[in-house]
């Protein structure tokens, strides 16, 4: 009886948030100024589609919204430092790979940042870029504004979907395909453009596929601390710093190669310090007992 109502929950949740998600394609393929609709629910529908799969099944689970930081501090610091490390050994891989690439007058900075204050022009070393990148490994989990935004897909993707998941199979296929079903989320935004553009090889399939692969890959890293928590928010933080410093190789790029292959880590060599955290994360959570 508990597997049967388990399953209901999880398809109720994933018909729900896919609905809505179809819709809003719908909708900009007919008014393409719906896009930044989307865009910007795109984390609160996890959050509706929580609310009303609750209600709908009368789930009176927890929401893991609980700190839980004295037992899981480390985990914490975790979240908060280690994929930032890997993600800036990612760009790292990329610009070793393409060091043609690398746009040492940060003309994508300038242009994103220069209302802000940032000079017209500048002259960076690569040096001066990686002492950059460090920086921003040490401010990233400090932008609580991103890290709020990332908290509605993780009261909805770990904080809901997950939990059902792990309660139905083992840890590995739980963590695997939760972060297939999150990146196929994904579809409607990278369609229209978002993350690689609409010039690539493939598009927008091609996108749809590598999103996939990212969500399955930071999905493995946001499941293992919410699973060693009990709580969502070191996935939060996680996900949020992920987000801030993941946008740091395209400012320092020219951005002539495939945004399959990167800077950013949701192209293939962009990711590639997170797909070696990932595979090491999956294999201890083979061992887990969740």
């Amino acid at each position: 009886m508990e597997t049967t109502v388990l399953k209901k929950r999880a398809i109720l949740y994933v018909t729900i948030l896919y609905g809505f998600l179809i819709l809003g394609w719908l909708a900009t393929m007919i008014l393409p100024d719906a896009y930044t609709v989307v865009w910007g629910l795109f984390s609160v529908l996890p959050v509706v589609a929580t609310i009303l799969t609750r209600i709908i099944t009368q789930d009176k689970s927890p929401w893991y919204l609980k700190p839980n930081f004295r037992k899981s501090w480390k985990t914490y610091l975790l979240a908060a430092y280690l994929p930032g490390v890997a993600i800036f050994i990612g760009g790292l891989l990329y610009f070793t790979i393409f060091p043609q690439d690398l746009d040492l007058s940060a003309r994508n900075l300038v242009a994103q940042y220069g209302q802000y204050g940032v000079p017209d022009s500048l002259l960076l070393t690569p040096q001066t870029v990686f002492w950059i990148g460090l920086a921003f490994i040490f401010l990233s989990p400090l932008v609580l504004p991103v890290h709020l935004f990332a908290l509605g897909e993780e009261i909805g993707w770990r904080g809901y979907l997950l939990p059902i998941l792990l309660k139905l199979t083992s840890p590995r296929k739980a963590v695997l395909l939760h972060g297939v079903l999150w990146g196929l989320a994904h579809a409607p935004l990278i369609y229209f453009g978002f993350n690689y553009g609409t010039s690539y090889w493939g598009a927008p399939w091609s996108g749809i596929l590598m999103m996939v692969l990212v969500c399955v890959v930071l999905g493995t890293w946001l499941a293992y601390v919410t699973i060693q928590s009990g709580s969502i928010l070191p996935a939060a933080i996680l996900h949020g710093a992920g987000n801030v410093i993941g946008e740091l190789p395209v400012l320092v790029s020219f951005l002539s190669n495939s945004p399959l292959l990167g800077p950013n880590p949701t192209g293939l060599i962009g990711m590639g310090g997170l797909i070696i955290g990932a595979l090491f994360l999956i294999a201890k959570l083979g061992k887990a007992e969740v």
